[in-house]
C-alpha cells in the first residue's frame, strides 16, 4: 500500500514538471522584430504627385529657340514677275484687267486738220479696293507707237513716242479715273484717204505706288482704215497678247 502511493506521488510529481514545462512555452517571450529587408518591403509608397504636378509640362527647348528666333522679313517684290492681263471685248470698246485695276478702253474717228486721226478715251477704277499709280507724263497715261500705210506705197512709216517729263494719276476704289489721248502725236502726218494705222497702245507704268509703277507694254491695239466718209475705229486685244 505504501509502494503505490509513492509511485503515483512521483507519477503525479513528473506530470506537475511536464505541465510547468508546458506552460513556459506558452508564456514564451514575443518574436524578435522582421528583418529590415522585410520591413522595406511592406513599407508605405509615396504619396502619387498631384494633377497640377503632372499635367505640368516639361519646359521645351525648341520652344524656347522659336520664341528666340527673330521673324524673317518677307520677300521683297520681283520687280521683273509676269503679271495677268486679260482682255475682253465689249461693245463699248476693250476691257483690261491688269495689276487689280480694270480700264475700258474706247476708240473713235477724229477729225484733224484736214485729215483724220484717233481718239482713246479711258475709264480706270480698282477693283481690289486698293488704291493705284499711273505714270503720266507731259502726254498723260497714253504711249503710242506703231506705222502708217500710206495710199500708194508698200513701206509702212514707223513712229514712236518719246517720253517727257513725268506725273501721276491716281486710281482709287470705286471712283472713275478718266484720260484721253488722240492720234497723231506733234509732227505725224494725219491719215488720208487710202492710208491705214496700226496703233500699238501701252501704259507709261502701273503699281501701287510711284516706286513699284511698271510699264504695261501690250496694253490695246487699234487699227484704223481711211475710205469714204468717216473712218471707224477698232479697238481691240494686242496681236500676241500672251505677256505683259
Amino acid at each position: 500500500m505504501r509502494i503505490h502511493s509513492l509511485v503515483w506521488l512521483l507519477g503525479w510529481g513528473c506530470s506537475c514538471a511536464a505541465l510547468v514545462g508546458c506552460g513556459g512555452g506558452a508564456s514564451a517571450a514575443p518574436p524578435a522584430e522582421a528583418p529590415l529587408a522585410e520591413r522595406a518591403a511592406v513599407a508605405p509608397a509615396p504619396a502619387p504627385a498631384s494633377n497640377a504636378e503632372t499635367a505640368k509640362p516639361a519646359p521645351s527647348a525648341a520652344a524656347d529657340e522659336a520664341e528666340a528666333a527673330p521673324e524673317k522679313p518677307k520677300a521683297a517684290e520681283d520687280p521683273n514677275a509676269t503679271r495677268e492681263v486679260t482682255y475682253v471685248v465689249v461693245p463699248e470698246g476693250l476691257k483690261v484687267t491688269v495689276a487689280g485695276v480694270k480700264f475700258t478702253v474706247g476708240a473713235s474717228a477724229a477729225q484733224v486738220g484736214p485729215g483724220w486721226g484717233v481718239k482713246l478715251a479711258v475709264v480706270a477704277s480698282a477693283e481690289d479696293g486698293k488704291p493705284h499709280s499711273l505714270g503720266s507724263p507731259k502726254a498723260g497715261p497714253l504711249a503710242f507707237a506703231g506705222s502708217v500705210t500710206r495710199k500708194g506705197k508698200s513701206e509702212p512709216e514707223a513712229f514712236g513716242d518719246e517720253r517727257g517729263g513725268d506725273g501721276e494719276q491716281s486710281i482709287f476704289g470705286d471712283d472713275a479715273t478718266k484720260f484721253t489721248r488722240t492720234w497723231p502725236a506733234k509732227g505725224v502726218r494725219v491719215l488720208g484717204a487710202g492710208d491705214a494705222l496700226d496703233l500699238q497702245v501701252a501704259l507709261w507704268g502701273l503699281g501701287a505706288n510711284a516706286d513699284s509703277r511698271r510699264p504695261v507694254k501690250k496694253f490695246c491695239h487699234v487699227r484704223m482704215e481711211v475710205g469714204k466718209g468717216k473712218p471707224r475705229a477698232i479697238v481691240e486685244p494686242p496681236v500676241s497678247a500672251s505677256g505683259k
